[in-house]
């Protein structure tokens, strides 16, 4: 039968024309479509249908045409996206008997029906894996969350199928046994899906979105077919990649007053590079799906179409524009093809190379950091110059960066991809209160939410924030409260008694009775906040996930509502409007059945809404943007940027989803992942036509090297090297003006070591034993804590550490000492034990802490009996915590040297013994000979001088040792530190001259407190004020500055 269609009426605008205005000024001039001519009519364009591929460039093709027309009176034509067929005029115009198609299944309905189908076959796929049997406990559970992300990755993998018209029935023709066994389970799923999904969709009247799309696209292109409209239909800008989009351009071509305007195809390219892509129209040949000109040639061939075919519309193009095309697409070609490149040298084009870049610019960045700075340094100097200026590119975190270094300057940026959803501060605030609710009050989760800019509980923003911040100091620094609410209220109550029972509140930790108010009232709107979610929490098993939602909801809303009782503030922008959808649709969504536990609820929430954009919401620059590749298409600012030209951002890694290897996706005739490639290096081309051309990489990224793109690399070397050289050379203004930005005024100092110089009259009168060690060898913790009256603040939910053990069991020891004087046996032994479950109790709260170190209680316990059974007969009494103090003279007045000493023994020979516990490390015999460690033989100089009440300084001392507590292989060990040279009187009397020397020297102004006085010291960082004394940064300055 003879085709009485139309010939097909195919044009290309190339890469140096602007595509939109080229589009506008076509069809006013009736260049585009014979006997068109709205110049004579005002209402002729009212007439004509054009469908772009964005709805982007819908706005902007409508805003190109009032530019065009002036100040003329017309109605514009209808504008449309691809994809966004008029369902109404379908159903009117189209065949009558047409049913209306089921509506599209909602997002986050799929998400959550597919979730729950991988939660069963999760489940199935362990029992397959592992061989268990049905009536086999499995002892590990699927995570929900998982469950939710991989459906994600299933649905994309949906979507591609309905997307590229796939065969999903051909899955089971694929042959098992050429497969291994993750392939089998996985096929095996895969057949379950494709039989309960339609299903699924059956009994719920839906249909997927995008096998409705191109349902809609069909039903509009058999519309075209059957009753052609009265005015044009153009379809511009679109590769038909889309197998129902190709379908209505092969229509769209035949019609009478039919035109297609494909982008960028290349006419200029040999022929047999032309038939070296493959494809349909060469079936003989390997196909090259990552060329930029191979969904063109796909496209054509599907039209039945040659490039002869195909008439160009450029307007007026610079010629070297034109030549920059020719040597960008010679770049590009197949790999097979480069040889052909030393002919192409040889042309002239090749020689005006120079000319043609002179306009590109080429950033190389010492890392992602830079180059974000450096890309919006070119942006300030388009705004600067008052000019319009577009970054394009894949990465989303670089232009987020490139977003946030542009508000140095107050300048907002239009982002076409919006933001994510789950990064806006109503997302986070939901995710906070989820994960604070169901996650027991955790402290670093609680502070985030309770500080949050968007929590109320009913409050001005000012007094919660205040509130907070004493929670915080009073409540929650330091070991961390049971969970939940019920928790928290206790361990205010607790922290108050505690606090106004201590002999010292550090200065940080002190509250006054009305803060205690405040923050009683804080927790409790917090606990009737919260309620809804913690009473689902408390529920065993598990729970569905729209009561889950509604409870989410409503403490949400509770948690945001402020002083007047409104939570507008939470809805009232995009991002707000956002979250609230989601909540709601996941709440409508109640008959799919997903039932999880209510402890994973944060974590699901997160997956489910985790890629969902937010558009709008800042006052954008008009002169700036940052689009995607296919935004940038059609558009033509005066500067575009292509950013993060590396290997796996642009073009990205080729990556094949969990489902189908290769061999399966060729199987059902699915594209290979070097489609995108090739859609990629298109827009990429593109891109390259603009007049001002900005191009950048980063050399590192992550701390590793980067490799440059592909397509920069093949540009680059064919454009040449002086060419590559001079482009790099005009982008290192922009990097030089990135590092100049934040550099200091002159080269980095190192902070120098502090020596604080206090007046004398503010300097301690007294020390404890304890901290004469700490003086010696590092007096800046004595001048932070001492004179300044600077206490260390504790970590938040701190776990019990070295310090609390060594209190419990020193606490232990001393109960167990001051009750049992002998027999040292097993009911000695069950004494001790039972003492230090007492002890220990106040651990219950950490399982983790406690399950370590009781046992070693266990077997310090077994040890210590022991070595009291063997000490006992020698020992006549012992004194238990014993403190005492003496007077030393110094130049105006007294100084009291002060001590509480862990243990001092009377022996039966008449002589004493010092022991002191340690649970940690001891000190060497060295560090007590030479002072370094003082401890011990202060305290019997102490005992010598009759410092100790009830212990006779006539005594003398006969042992220096330290009973070591580690509770470890070696549970116990006892490690006499008696000088080896010389008697312990003598190394008291030392102890005590190098006391007093350290006193007079102290008491001379011009004597500092510097940090970290002793070498060997200064390396460690671990002391409670080695962060104020900057200790890392001077110990590394190689200086030795003691300035204060």
């Amino acid at each position: 039968m003879t085709d009485t269609r139309p010939a097909a009426r195919l044009f290309t605008i190339p890469s140096g024309a602007a595509f939109l205005d080229t589009l506008v000024d076509s069809l006013l001039s009736g260049e585009l479509v014979p006997g068109f001519d709205p110049a004579r009519d005002p209402l002729a364009l009212a007439d004509a249908t054009i469908f772009v591929p964005t709805r982007r460039a819908a706005r902007t093709l409508r805003e190109s045409f009032r530019l065009a027309l002036g100040g003329s009176a017309a109605l514009l034509p209808r504008i449309r996206p691809l994809g966004g067929a008029d369902e109404d005029e379908v159903l009117l115009r189209g065949e009558p008997d047409a049913e209306p198609l089921a509506p599209a299944i909602s997002g986050l309905e799929r998400r959550l029906a597919m979730t729950r189908l991988i939660l069963g076959w999760a489940g199935h796929v362990r029992r397959e894996v592992l061989k268990l049997g049905p009536d086999e406990p499995m002892a590990v559970p699927a995570s929900p969350a998982d469950a939710a992300w991989l459906a994600a990755d299933l649905l994309s993998l949906m979507d591609q199928i309905e997307t590229e018209e796939a065969d999903w029935q051909a899955i089971q023709a694929l042959v098992p046994d050429d497969f291994s066994r993750y392939w089998q389970i996985t096929l095996d799923f895969l057949k379950i899906a494709t039989e309960a999904w339609p299903a699924y969709l059956a009994e719920r009247g839906a249909m997927d979105p995008n096998a409705r799309r191109s349902a809609l696209i069909r039903r509009e292109a058999a519309r075209f077919a059957q009753d052609p409209p009265s005015g044009p239909v153009i379809v511009a800008g679109s590769t038909g990649s889309v197998p129902a989009t190709a379908d209505l351009i092969k229509v769209v071509a035949h019609l009478h007053q039919g035109a297609v305007i494909l982008p960028g195809l290349d006419q200029t390219m040999p022929d047999d590079v032309w038939d070296a892509l493959g494809g349909a129209a060469n079936p003989d040949r390997p196909a090259v799906p990552g060329h930029p000109q191979y969904g063109l040639k796909q496209l054509l061939s599907h039209l039945r179409a040659s490039r002869a075919d195909v008439s160009e519309l450029s307007g007026s193009v610079a010629e070297h524009l034109r030549d920059r095309e020719r040597i960008v697409a010679e770049s590009l070609r197949p790999a097979e093809t480069t040889d052909g490149w030393q002919a192409f040298f040889k042309e002239p084009v090749a020689a005006r190379a120079g000319a043609a870049f002179a306009d590109v610019d080429l950033i190389e960045a010492r890392n992602e950091v830079e180059e974000a700075l450096a890309l919006a340094m070119a942006l300030r100097e388009a705004v600067e110059n008052d000019r319009t200026a577009a970054l394009v590119t894949p990465d989303r975190t670089l232009a987020r960066r490139v977003a946030g270094e542009m508000r140095r300057w107050g300048l907002e940026v239009d982002d076409s991809a919006g933001r994510p959803l789950d990064q806006t501060p109503p997302a986070m605030l939901a995710r906070l209160t989820a994960q604070a609710a169901l996650g027991g009050l955790e402290p670093v989760a609680l502070l985030a939410l309770l500080k949050h800019p968007l929590t109320r509980l009913g409050l001005p923003a000012a007094d919660i924030r205040e509130t907070a911040r004493a929670l915080e100091r009073a409540v929650l620094r330091g070991p961390r409260p049971q969970d939940g609410t019920h928790g928290l209220l206790a361990a205010i109550d607790a922290a108050e008694h505690a606090l106004s029972t201590a002999a010292h509140v550090p200065r940080w930790r002190r509250m006054k009775e009305e803060d205690w108010a405040r923050i009683r009232d804080l927790a409790q709107r917090l606990a009737a906040a919260l309620q809804p979610l913690e009473a689902l929490g408390r529920q065993p098993g598990i729970v569905a996930v729209a009561p889950l939602a509604e409870a989410h909801a409503e403490a949400l809303k509770a948690v945001a509502r402020d002083e007047t009782g409104s939570d507008l503030a939470l809805f009232s922008l995009e991002a707000g409007e956002a979250l609230a959808k989601a909540m709601t649709g996941i709440m409508e969504a109640r008959d799919v059945g997903l039932e999880i536990p209510a402890a994973d609820w944060p974590s699901v929430f997160d997956a489910l809404i985790a890629g969902s954009p937010v558009h709008g919401g800042v006052a954008a620059d008009p002169r700036i943007h940052i689009w995607g590749p296919l935004e940038a298409r059609l558009h033509r600012p005066d500067i575009l940027i292509l950013a993060g030209l590396n290997e796996g951002s642009w073009p990205a890694t080729t990556r094949n989803d969990p489902w189908l290897n290769r061999p399966m996706k060729r199987d059902v005739g699915l594209e290979p992942p070097e489609r995108r490639v090739g859609l990629a290096a298109h827009d990429f081309a593109q891109g390259m036509g603009a007049d001002r051309v900005v191009l950048s990489r980063s050399r590192r990224s992550g701390g590793a090297p980067t490799v440059a793109s592909r397509w920069l690399q093949r540009v680059l070397t064919v454009a040449g090297s002086d060419v590559a050289d001079a482009a790099r050379a005009r982008g290192t203004r922009y990097t030089d003006w990135a590092r100049a930005l934040d550099r200091a005024a002159g080269p980095p100092r190192p902070a120098a070591r502090p020596n604080p110089k206090p007046p004398v009259a503010a300097r301690p009168e007294q020390i404890s034993i304890t901290s004469v060690e700490t003086w010696i060898r590092d007096p800046y913790a004595i001048f932070a804590k001492r004179i300044l009256g600077l206490d260390p603040v504790d970590p938040l939910a701190a776990s019990p550490g070295a310090a609390d053990r060594g209190t419990i069991i020193h606490d232990t020891l001393a109960d167990f000492l001051a009750e049992c004087s002998g027999p040292y046996d097993a009911g000695a032994r069950d004494r001790l034990i039972t003492l230090g479950r007492e002890q220990f109790r106040d651990l219950e709260a950490f399982p983790e802490v406690h399950a370590l170190w009781w046992p070693r209680f266990l077997r310090i316990a077994d040890w210590f009996i022991g070595f009291e059974a063997a000490r006992n007969p020698r020992v006549s009494r012992r004194h238990l915590e014993v403190a005492g103090s003496i007077s030393l003279p110094r130049r105006d007045g007294v100084f009291r040297l002060t001590g509480r000493a862990d243990r001092i023994d009377e022996m039966t020979d008449g002589s004493l013994a010092a022991i002191d516990y340690k649970t940690g490390g001891a000190p060497t015999r060295k560090e007590v000979a030479t002072l370094f460690a003082p401890q011990l033989p202060l305290e019997a100089a102490m005992l010598r001088l009759g410092g100790f009440e009830g212990i006779d300084p006539a005594r003398p001392v006969s042992e220096l040792a330290y009973v070591v507590l580690r509770g470890g292989s070696t549970p116990g060990d006892y490690a006499p530190r008696n000088p080896e040279e010389g008697g312990i009187g003598d190394l008291a009397d030392n102890a005590l001259a190098r006391l007093a020397g350290l006193i007079a020297a102290y008491d001379d102004e011009a004597q500092g407190y510097l940090s970290r006085a002793r070498p060997k010291f200064e390396g460690n960082v671990d002391g409670d004020y080695d962060h104020l004394a900057r200790v890392q940064e001077w110990s590394l300055g190689g200086d030795d500055e003691e300035t204060a």
